[in-house]
């Protein structure tokens, strides 16, 4: 009963329905075309009645699958990305994590340089330009002095600069 009640239960899926149904008059057209007594012609006939008098087209069932896929995928909320330090949004709109924009092309962005004040403003000079604070003193900034690159954290550099290989030295200090 149990298995019964399984196989049921899988036919409410119309698209395992309709695979059941196309499996099945696979098997039917085979039985049809082997029979001797009646001759195939009779049998595919046969066939044809019955689905003329109420069968059930599988073709429906595919698409009523397709439609019922098409409208959980419309009305699904899609998730948020998660947040990743390598993740850019373009000014196209779509999120990358490459060096490039993977729908139109664009290049990422330059981080911004300088210094962050407290207010959140990004800086270059000794004051904010926002609210004045001067900057903050024993936090160097680093940018290469052989090929202009900065990290992304001007104030924790890596060891040799990614684009020319320069180590990041006192003479790289902005």
């Amino acid at each position: 009963m149990i298995k019964n009640l399984q196989r049921t239960a899988v036919m409410r899926n119309p698209g395992m329905a309709a695979a059941t149904l196309t499996e099945a008059q696979a098997e039917a057209m085979k039985s049809a075309a082997a029979n001797t007594s009646t001759g195939p012609m009779m049998a595919f006939a046969g066939m044809n009645m019955a689905t003329q008098a109420g069968g059930i087209n599988a073709g429906n069932l595919f698409q009523m699958q397709a439609e019922q896929a098409a409208t959980a995928a419309s009305t699904a909320v899609p998730s948020p990305a998660a947040p990743s330090s390598d993740n850019w949004t373009c000014s196209c709109g779509a999120v990358n994590t490459g060096k490039f924009c993977a729908e139109c092309g664009a290049p990422k962005p330059a981080p911004a340089a300088g210094w962050t004040c407290s207010c959140g403003a990004v800086n270059q000079g000794r004051f904010c330009s926002e609210c004045g604070a001067r900057k903050p003193t024993g936090v160097p900034l680093y940018k290469c002095d052989k090929c202009g690159w900065q990290p992304e954290d001007p104030a924790n550099p890596p060891k040799f600069c990614p684009e020319c290989g320069d180590p990041f030295d006192d003479n790289d200090i902005q």
